[in-house]
């Protein structure tokens, strides 16, 4: 079937905690819902939800996300700021290095593409 319904709420739990060495301030905890995985593995769409904090990322991925819940602030490498807070929508690129930052606890839809084969 092409086209297919999810229901983040149904979908099994899975808790996380950014690795220790990432940490940037706070003790940042939450959990995600993966609610759909490509047949190739490649492509997933879910629920993330995570209490305030920052710790460093660096995306291999390509993600959307629209924020549910609460507010964010990414700090890339740079110096640059982007900021989200309830009904805002954001695109990472593979590539961005820097800050993820929940100001508040945060709740947001995802879909994320690991492109082109390769590692992650």
């Amino acid at each position: 079937m092409l086209v297919r319904s999810f229901q983040t709420e149904t979908a099994e739990r899975e808790e996380f905690a950014p690795a220790p060495d990432r940490l940037v301030n706070g003790n940042p905890a939450g959990e995600t819902r993966n609610a759909y995985e490509s047949a190739d593995g490649r492509k997933y769409f879910g629920e993330w939800s995570c209490s305030a904090g920052a710790w460093r990322v660096n995306y291999s991925e390509w993600e959307y996300c629209r924020i549910l819940e609460g507010n964010v602030r990414l700090t890339n490498n740079d110096g640059s700021v982007v900021e989200a807070g309830p009904g805002g929508n954001l695109v990472i690129e593979p590539g961005f290095e820097g800050v993820w930052e929940n100001l508040t606890p945060v709740r947001k839809l995802y879909v994320i593409d690991l492109g082109e084969g390769g590692s992650e």
